[in-house]
């Protein structure tokens, strides 16, 4: 806890040569006249703003430190934070230490809470996963994790309450992982080239599942990224979205355009934008 002080008081920008642990000890700590509050909806997207509360005497200097499951967020040392998608579905808490001269510095702890999703469920969609041919070292497993992870993930479909969850065999839609020239095996107006989706058959071409495409490459995005964005792409098929297209030049690609292909002058973007979202 010593160290967390010295780090939090630091990171306020108060320049002060820490007394020795047994001279802290014998100052006396500073009176609570009104403990530490939050204000703000512990929501993702949302800012929580911390009130230090009353002391006396008034201290002349305060650090803040949020914390996520009981460890330090890097960097969050301010009054206010903005909940992450890291965040949800985790206990925050928030550290505020006070000092002042002649007094010993002082530690609160407040439990805020569990962050939650920007909405609560409004519809639960149940589906399965399958191969078809070849996965070209793709491991299943890791499909089933990321696509799920991306499924939850509250910059996805997930923002407009609709919760996904996998079942060993039915469920509304199947999520398949095939084999490049299988997939025109779906229906013929599918390509061997890219990802699609027929009916209740959400199909992720594994070719673009392992190596991207070339203009996502191109534009240095991560795998892991385009990995989201295929998912939501294809999985917003399912849900009625037809093809988008650049609404502006420099503006974020709607996730239900055809990225793989290009972005006519947008930024490539793995998640639905607010628009696609419906705020």
């Amino acid at each position: 806890m010593k160290i967390l002080i010295g780090l939090l008081l630091a990171l306020s920008g108060a320049l002060v040569l820490p007394a020795p642990a047994s001279a802290q000890d014998e100052l006396p700590p500073l009176v609570q006249v009104q403990p530490p509050s939050y204000d703000g909806a512990r929501k993702y997207g949302r800012t929580l703003k911390a009130d230090p509360g009353a002391w006396s005497p008034v201290p002349e200097r305060i650090g803040y430190q949020w914390l996520r499951d009981g460890v330090p967020i890097p960097g969050e040392v301010r009054r206010k934070h903005e909940i992450a998608p890291e965040d949800v579905g985790h206990r925050l808490d928030l550290v505020v230490v006070v000092g002042a001269t002649g007094y010993a510095d002082t530690v609160v702890q407040l439990r805020v809470g569990k962050a939650k999703h920007r909405v609560g469920v409004r519809r639960t969609v149940r589906y399965s996963v399958r191969t078809r041919g070849g996965t070209g070292g793709v491991d299943v497993a890791d499909f089933r994790r990321l696509a799920q992870e991306t499924y939850d993930d509250p910059r996805g479909w997930r923002a407009r309450g609709v919760r996904f969850r996998q079942v060993r065999h039915g469920g509304a839609f199947t999520l398949w992982l095939s084999q490049a020239a299988l997939v025109p095996s779906f229906s013929g107006s599918c390509s061997a080239t890219w990802s699609c989706r027929v009916g209740r058959n959400v199909i992720i071409n594994v070719d673009r599942w392992r190596d991207a495409s070339p203009a996502w490459n191109g534009a240095g995005r991560s795998l892991r990224d385009y990995r989201h964005m295929v998912v939501n792409h294809e999985t917003g098929h399912w849900l009625g979205r037809g093809h988008t297209s650049c609404p502006r030049r420099g503006a974020l690609a709607p996730v239900m355009m055809q990225q793989s292909k290009g972005t006519q002058g947008c930024r490539f973007n793995p998640w639905p934008t607010p628009r696609e979202l419906g705020r």
